[in-house]
């Protein structure tokens, strides 16, 4: 499902983050999604204090609210439904079933945030986490491997393997390292299904 793909809603849960931070985390994705995503609108859910919540019951209850495109943002963690421990915390996820995908900040941030460099590493990560759900809203799959952009950086879109890494590993080597430009692969399937031309392309155009 793409509905309403022009304007995606991003919803703060929970209040750790700022609409200030949220709306350059909105600027950015826009950019990325140049010719796709026109604009983006901020709100707040208002949810209990909670340290977990069900991934798949948060995306519903949000697209129950607000329908559309839609971005959740939340600092509790995102629970599954697996078995195993080590897979049931996710940094974010997408409903297959409606155009809403989630992102847990929790264990995006460093373990204390003191300064601003602190601070601008916990919303580039937030960004980039965001970044690749938006792209599964659009139909882009996981890249198993370590697909690069041309800018040298990872492809939004990678993935890597969770379990070579752990959880902070995988934030230092997998996170950190992707990029806000998609993949050649992405840009194709982004241009033959929505128009998209990629930001490398545009600026070749000038």
């Amino acid at each position: 499902m793409q509905e309403n793909s022009s304007t995606l809603n991003i919803v703060r849960i929970g209040g750790y983050i700022t609409f200030s931070s949220l709306k350059e985390v909105g600027n950015r994705i826009l950019e990325s999604f140049q010719g796709i995503i026109d604009e983006f609108e901020l709100s707040h859910h208002d949810a209990p204090l909670l340290d977990s919540v069900d991934a798949y019951l948060l995306t519903t209850i949000l697209h129950e609210e607000f329908g559309g495109h839609t971005l959740g943002i939340t600092d509790a963690d995102l629970k599954t439904n697996d078995e195993d421990e080590f897979y049931n915390s996710i940094f974010g996820g997408k409903n297959p079933q409606n155009d809403v995908a989630v992102v847990s900040t929790r264990k995006l941030g460093p373990t204390e945030i003191n300064s601003k460099s602190d601070y601008d590493l916990y919303i580039d990560r937030t960004l980039k986490v965001s970044l690749h759900e938006v792209g599964h809203n659009f139909g882009l799959t996981d890249h198993g491997s370590y697909k690069v952009a041309r800018n040298g950086s990872l492809c939004p879109m990678s993935k890597g393997e969770f379990n070579k890494f752990g959880y902070w590993g995988y934030v230092r080597v997998i996170i950190d390292g992707r990029g806000l430009n998609f993949c050649d692969e992405c840009t194709y399937f982004l241009k033959n299904m929505y128009g998209y031309k990629s930001q490398s392309a545009k600026l070749l155009e000038h």
